[in-house]
């Protein structure tokens, strides 16, 4: 005659998935730090360290900054919690200083590296830095990342330089290489696709483009 099952116990089986979440959330907030940590480049161990330290904090918003100011309190609360200021001061850097630098990041060498340092660029700085890329075949061997070619679209505008068009050009022609490009395209929506035409038609405004463009436009579209 079989054993009887145990009830389940659903409280504690939530309970250790929370627990197991946060630790698993925690861990991937500090690896993200040590790669901010080494790409600001830290000049001592105890800078590297403070930065890990405070990964799990939010950074405030507008509202929160603007209050502290106000009432020269500064102060910060772990990410995804709304709890009151604390009656304890930290002095927090300048807004300038936490932007990243261009010339902070190193030469992602894959997909993963670029994803992390894209999505910490501000947006009028990121074709400055995929200025300085030259292996850009090599970075999305393997993978595109999702909301790139949306970004590219919204980056490149009317009045960008010969120079920006190229670049885009040439981003556009090694993402064809790309393994997984063609389920890539086949996610495009229309919204998508529209973008990728009004990109393509701006640009076609410079002839010695226009037949690469062309092409680009029969293959992505």
């Amino acid at each position: 005659m079989s054993k009887q099952m145990k009830p389940i116990d659903l409280r504690k089986l939530a309970k250790n998935f929370s627990e197991e979440k946060s630790k698993e959330d925690l861990h991937w907030q500090r690896n993200d730090a040590k790669f901010r940590a080494v790409h600001q480049r830290c000049s001592t161990y105890d800078d590297f360290r403070n930065i890990v330290a405070a990964a799990h904090l939010r950074p405030l918003d507008r509202n929160e900054t603007l209050t502290l100011e106000r009432q020269s309190l500064a102060w910060n609360q772990p990410a995804g919690q709304n709890s009151s200021p604390s009656s304890s001061q930290i002095i927090l850097p300048s807004e300038s200083s936490l932007l990243p630098q261009i010339n902070t990041f190193s030469t992602p060498k894959n997909v993963i590296e670029f994803i992390q340092q894209w999505r910490r660029i501000p947006n009028d700085m990121k074709l400055d830095y995929l200025h300085q890329l030259k292996n850009l075949e090599h970075i999305f061997q393997t993978d595109i990342p999702t909301d790139l070619l949306h970004d590219l679209s919204l980056l490149y505008h009317e009045n960008s330089s010969s120079n920006d068009a190229e670049l885009i050009v040439n981003i556009l022609t090694n993402l064809i290489r790309s393994k997984r490009f063609e389920i890539i395209k086949s996610f495009l929506t229309k919204k998508d696709q529209s973008e990728l035409d009004l990109l393509f038609s701006r640009l076609c405004t410079f002839a010695n483009l226009r037949f690469s463009v062309f092409l680009l436009r029969k293959i992505y579209l």
